[in-house]
């Protein structure tokens, strides 16, 4: 692996013999799902910008907005099937229409006990409401915008642009419950005793299990072993993306810029989108918050995106691996390491 002397980021090459990527991990596959099938959102993500946060053409940025995976938004997104609700046409899920329905904030138990409640009395004429899990409430959002966190238009009235809580719990700490804000919409653990706002929801939807024992409960496929060698490569059975096996650089961090400039210097590979990182995710575990077998070594913290924030796209989403979380981080700041992914 060779290093800039000045960055310290390594220089990526596709010499077969050197440690880092192998020049044809795919053997023949066809790396990743069709965007209409990708087991993950597209992240709303259709400008780009430099470490500045200054719009910049998408056109060789190798950011998110340039290549837009995951599966499209439908058109319309939303619509109203009645008067008092919302179906997302993405995912299925129906959500109340009036998102302050719940009217204050709660603790985790608290938020259980009202949707029970709610279900007794026949809430808007259903008796299945229950509290999201993490990735359905994160699938509503839009990471390419903020005040609110949601895509434009979406039709929601009475929303308190905060913490609200999901049904998933972390693996971090016990008695800890995932939350996504839905301001800007990161994505953190918090102890069930703190009280936050709820969302309810009907339905069930394509998004990926979130761990081994979601998959069992709702009998979708969790592949095992999850991660398989290819060269040096990995694929990821679960969602058929092919990932770097290591994690760059090898010392020390990197800035957001330079992150994306190793990824461009490595043909057939980029830099992955925040929804793209999440997918990797296993909230079974903590420290990491990854299934067993996968090739980025035991020390992990924050992976840079290419995903710009939508509060400020000076800033960029970070995923936090040892617990599993969704941030941001300060584009020029050497902070997080990278991960790749291949195109």
């Amino acid at each position: 692996m060779q290093s800039d002397d000045k960055s310290g980021v390594p220089l990526l090459t596709t010499s077969p013999g050197q440690a880092g990527l192998a020049p044809d991990v795919s053997k023949g596959r066809q790396p990743g799902p069709p965007l209409h099938k990708a087991p993950y959102p597209w992240s709303g993500q259709q400008s780009c910008f430099d470490s500045l946060g200054q719009a910049l053409p998408c056109a060789g940025s190798g950011q998110d907005g340039q290549y837009q995976p995951g599966r499209p938004w439908p058109e319309p997104r939303f619509t109203l099937p009645g008067a008092d609700f919302v179906l997302d046409r993405l995912t299925g899920l129906v959500w109340p229409r009036d998102a302050g329905c719940a009217v204050w904030p709660l603790s985790w138990d608290a938020a259980r006990a009202w949707v029970d409640a709610r279900n007794r009395d026949g809430f808007l004429g259903y008796a299945d409401w229950r509290l999201p899990r993490r990735r359905e409430l994160l699938s509503l959002t839009s990471l390419a915008h903020a005040r609110p966190a949601l895509p434009p238009g979406a039709p929601f009235t009475g929303l308190f642009q905060h913490w609200h809580w999901t049904s998933t719990p972390s693996a971090v700490n016990p008695g800890d419950y995932w939350r996504i804000h839905l301001e800007g919409g990161r994505m953190f653990p918090g102890h069930g005793q703190g009280e936050h706002m709820v969302l309810p929801v009907r339905g069930e939807s394509w998004l990926l299990p979130e761990s081994p024992q979601h998959a069992a409960l709702t009998r979708q496929p969790w592949p095992q072993p999850r991660f398989e060698g290819l060269g040096q490569g990995v694929l990821d059975r679960l969602t058929g993306c092919v990932w770097s096996a290591g994690v760059f650089p090898q010392e020390g961090e990197a800035t957001w810029q330079e992150a994306l400039d190793a990824a461009k210097r490595m043909p057939d590979w980029r830099l992955p989108t925040i929804w793209e990182l999440e997918s990797l995710v296993d909230t079974s575990r903590a420290r990491p918050a990854l299934s067993p077998g996968h090739p980025f070594g035991k020390e992990l913290g924050g992976m840079w995106s290419s995903t710009s924030s939508g509060y400020d796209p000076a800033w960029a989403w970070v995923l936090y691996y040892d617990k599993g979380a969704v941030g941001v981080g300060y584009k020029p700041g050497k902070h997080f390491k990278y991960i790749l992914i291949r195109k």
